[in-house]
């Protein structure tokens, strides 16, 4: 009997086959329930194929604009010496935006997630691990990946590539890539969404307060919005 009971008790809860696909929504609405399942179920190739399908499905809608504000641009002109942007050119920008742009965008959670280990396991004391934070930061990332959808929606009803929901708006008179621009551009909905939504998470994953979760996810999400920003005030400087 004592068995029996013992083998009952280490029994872990069945989770349903559509866990993956369901958190693609439900990390939306109802973040705190799917993470709880999550943390010793954690899941990485369904978040990441629809992570990156998002990030290319809006890069691709706005793809035009995008290209026509970097033909425009002084930098492009200047390499170029006067001459003429070709319809050859654009062509690879367009690659370069649809193709390249997913790519760079799809280590971005693996760099998040390596930031929040480092922060949450070394410095914080915490415990858990890599595939668990990584997941996290897939889930929380598909906010960001569907505010960059709905960006582009704007920006081809706008026909601008300075629509947005952030206070970037502020500054619409200047350029989309000058330093006040790109800053106050990581002070929008979406971005600080997904920052609760991965604070949410990486507080149950390591058991840590509310707060602190919110405070490791800065560290982490929120540090790659610093670094380019950093950037950003580099290359222009």
């Amino acid at each position: 009997m004592e068995q029996s009971n013992a083998t009952e008790t280490n029994v872990q809860p069945q989770i349903s086959s559509s866990f993956s696909f369901a958190g693609l929504a439900q990390v939306f609405y109802a973040p705190a329930a799917f993470f709880e399942k999550l943390k010793n179920n954690p899941k990485i190739l369904v978040p990441y194929l629809f992570f990156v399908l998002l990030i290319f499905a809006g890069l691709y809608i706005m793809v035009d604009i995008i290209v026509d504000f970097q033909a425009n641009s002084p930098q492009l002109q200047e390499r170029l010496q006067g001459q003429p942007v070709t319809p050859q050119i654009r062509q690879i920008m367009k690659l370069q935006t649809i193709v390249g742009g997913p790519i760079v965008m799809g280590l971005l959670p693996l760099l998040a997630a390596a930031m929040a280990l480092f922060w949450g396991n070394f410095v914080m004391a915490g415990q858990a691990r890599f595939r668990q934070i990584l997941s996290v930061m897939l889930y929380g990332g598909m906010v960001y990946a569907a505010g960059l959808v709905v960006q582009s929606l704007m920006v081809v009803a706008k026909g601008s590539i300075k629509a947005s929901l952030s206070l970037a708006v502020l500054v619409a008179d200047k350029a989309p890539d000058s330093l006040p621009y790109v800053a106050l551009s990581k002070i929008g909905l979406f971005t600080i969404w997904e920052i609760v939504a991965v604070g949410i998470g990486l507080s149950i994953i390591y058991g840590f307060s509310r707060n602190k979760g919110y405070l490791l996810s800065v560290l982490s999400v929120g540090m790659l919005s610093i670094l380019h920003v950093a950037m950003t005030a580099i290359f222009s400087s």
